[in-house]
């Protein structure tokens, strides 16, 4: 037996879409990387070598894996994407039987969102999960070329100031930096960079402990899903108490309970780049988000609502009877107000091996609508906005703040104490493709003016000193046999770092003002479609049928252009050519004798007049069917052509982009490729538009 009689595949498994899927990810997994295929993590590409290529043929028992009718390429390429450069736990997670994308830059779960092209069905098969339909785009834009459709461009940000010059570039928005209020006392610890992960590792392990033992809280900042799970298993082998904050359900779920009390005395937090987005972490805990919470649980528990617990000792102290009063009077009026529970829904959708029943029970309670409602309710109660007297927001809002008084009476001095100590440390394991994002992590420590600190551990092996240098220097500490436990502290080494997230900043910029770039050249393209599309929507029957007029004469004129070519006259030949097509675009055409020996301005005007008597004619028997049926179809087939033209333009578009950006070896430059075929595109797909819409006019058959 032959080593692709061992991977078990067949050519026939084509006719089902999720075979396709699973097929290639049979295949993908027999491969070898440098021998069948490379991988470039930097541009998240893989391409088969010639030995890969053959093999995969011959395992697929095809001819050729190119062949447009059996394009097994792409369907290879994306189960070796999926397993080489999509992990798990850091690109997506898997819950209830799905793949879900988790955003690099918030570390949150995208709800809702797919990769296209078959990338995610590929990330589906590779996980053993029921493979979804492809996805169709109808339609797309740019967040760049959205946010500049607005008149006014403003925005607030306490990181803005490293991407000043992208939003001068794209949205010509200057960036101001506003001094604080208060003075800053956090304290930003040079970067400590090591040879090795193990090393970087062990020497944050060793400082969270240290700052553990001495009282401070300690956030530790992660980039995935997994290494989060990672540090979190290394504090529980060492009987730490903590808390995780990442993208899976049962986390997200208690997000605003673990950053509420992150901040308070010996607590350590384990967040990817989501921790505390939208509330700061105050030292010695948050009495605002406990007492939200402690109200949100006595309300919920009167209505019946499923809320996930918190931990025995969240709450600082108990209640006296007054404060349990209003919390009670507060449940009472909810009650009263809250909705009718809604029917229970059973679901059959299976769950992969890695999913559990708590994050099952997570996502079910976090889904709920009442306490969605809830929660807006209480969102109003504790704001500052205007409520009903008497009405459930103001019960709540009275109980909300006998609460918090409670609880901040308790916090202060262990606010103070924390204080004392040195404030909210943390800890970076990872330099992110943004310093935005690291800015992010350092500004969760030394909120409002109060003291703090942060550390960054930092590996020569880590991803983007991989992707981006730093191999030099490692080559040179090997050579000098430098500790994998010893911090590399000299200036050539805080050079490389900076240099290197310099070059990485740079980089991405690049990408995103390429893709800006492109996406300018079909805007305008878009907004001419998107305009005809809105006139189709907008104009009365007057207006659409003579719309109806001017393309029929095009069309003509379209079919014309197609036939008569260097001809001085008609003649016979040529005569009955023009006559059978025109026939086949209008069926109802009154006969065209008379063409031959025309010259082609006479021809034309002929047969541009008979086109025009038979859209007459055509108009008529819709209408005399139903009054305002020829007005109905000519809108409805023009927004319905216009619409499948679109989404066969962008799919070329996509094809073009991919293709210009191969001319640079012939010393073109690839914007001005996709720039002169996009014309050539948009042209076609207009007379494409009008020919089709003429055509369907014509041949529609009320019944």
């Amino acid at each position: 037996m032959t080593e692709c009689d061992r991977v078990g595949l067949l050519a026939t498994e084509f006719d089902c879409l999720p075979r396709r899927y699973a097929t290639a990810s049979k295949l993908a997994n027999s491969l070898l990387p440098t021998e069948h295929y490379t991988a470039d993590e930097k541009m998240m590409t893989v391409a088969l070598t010639e030995k890969g290529t053959a093999y995969a043929e011959a395992a697929l028992q095809v001819k050729d894996l190119f062949n447009p009718q059996q394009p097994w390429a792409a369907y290879v390429t994306n189960a070796i994407k999926a397993r080489e450069l999509f992990a798990k736990d850091k690109a997506y997670i898997v819950k209830d039987g799905e793949a879900l994308i988790i955003d690099e830059f918030s570390g949150r779960v995208m709800a809702g969102r797919r990769w296209g092209d078959g990338l995610h069905q590929a990330i589906e098969a590779k996980e053993g999960l029921t493979v979804q339909a492809e996805t169709e785009v109808i339609a797309s834009i740019t967040y760049q070329s959205l946010f500049r459709r607005y008149a006014k461009l403003s925005a607030m940000s306490g990181t803005a100031l490293t991407e000043a010059e992208e939003f001068s570039t794209i949205y010509g928005l200057s960036v101001v930096a506003v001094p604080p209020v208060l003075p800053r006392q956090r304290v930003d610890l040079p970067n400590a960079v090591y040879k090795s992960v193990k090393g970087k590792s062990s020497a944050a392990l060793n400082e969270l402990m240290g700052m553990h033992r001495s009282g401070r809280p300690v956030l530790v900042g992660t980039t995935s899903v997994d290494a989060s799970q990672a540090f979190s298993d290394k504090l529980t082998a060492l009987g730490v108490k903590h808390e995780v904050l990442n993208a899976k359900p049962e986390s997200i779920a208690r997000e605003a309970e673990i950053i509420a009390q992150a901040g308070r005395k010996g607590a350590v937090t384990i967040a990817t780049n989501m921790a505390g987005r939208g509330t700061d972490i105050l030292l010695g805990g948050s009495p605002s988000a406990m007492a939200r919470l402690r109200v949100r649980e006595a309300l919920a528990a009167a209505a019946g609502i499923a809320v996930p617990p918190v931990s025995p000792d969240f709450y600082p102290c108990a209640l006296d009877e007054d404060t349990l009063g209003w919390i009670a009077d507060a449940a009472k009026a909810y009650v009263a107000d809250a909705p009718p529970p809604a029917a229970a829904t059973s679901s059959s959708s299976s769950s992969s091996s890695s999913s559990s029943s708590s994050s099952s029970s997570a996502l079910s309670i976090a889904n709920d609508p009442r306490l969605q409602s809830l929660d807006e309710k209480l969102a109003v109660a504790a704001s500052a906005a205007a409520v009903e007297e008497g009405s459930v927001e103001d019960l709540a809002r009275e109980a909300f703040e006998a609460v918090r008084q409670a609880f901040d009476e308790v916090l202060s001095p262990e606010r103070q104490e924390v204080a004392e100590l040195g404030g909210l440390h943390v800890i970076g394991t990872n330099l992110h493709e943004s310093r935005r994002i690291d800015d992010q992590l350092r500004g969760r420590s030394g909120r409002q003016g109060d003291p703090g600190s942060t550390h960054f551990f930092l590996s020569l092996e880590d991803r983007i000193f991989r992707l981006f240098g730093a191999d030099k220097v490692k080559g040179v500490l090997d050579f000098l046999r430098v500790a994998e436990d010893q911090p590399l502290e000299s200036e050539k080494v805080t050079e490389t770092v900076q240099s290197v997230q310099d070059g990485v900043e740079r980089y991405y910029y690049e990408l995103r003002k390429g893709l800006f770039d492109f996406d300018e050249v079909i805007a305008a393209q878009r907004e001419a479609v998107y305009a005809q599309r809105d006139r189709a929507l907008r104009t009365d029957a007057a207006a659409t049928l003579k719309a109806l007029h001017v393309a029929t004469a095009a069309v003509v004129r379209d079919i014309f252009e197609a036939n008569w070519k260097g001809r001085a006259s008609a003649d016979g030949a040529l005569a009955m050519t023009l006559a059978t097509k025109l026939g086949q675009f209008f069926p109802a055409l009154a006969t065209l004798d008379g063409l031959e020996g025309k010259q082609r301005a006479e021809a034309e005007a002929i047969a541009t007049t008979a086109a025009a008597a038979a859209l007459d004619a055509k108009v008529a028997q819709l209408d005399g069917v139903r009054a305002g049926l020829a007005y109905e179809s000519a809108r409805y087939l023009t927004l319905l052509q216009t619409d499948n033209l679109w989404k066969a333009h962008m799919k070329a578009m996509n094809f073009v982009k991919d293709f210009a950006g191969l001319k640079v070896y012939n010393q073109q430059k690839p914007i001005d490729v996709y720039r002169e075929e996009g014309l050539r595109l948009y042209e076609r797909m207009q007379v494409a538009m009008r020919q089709n819409v003429v055509f369907s006019f014509f041949a529609y058959k009320p019944r």
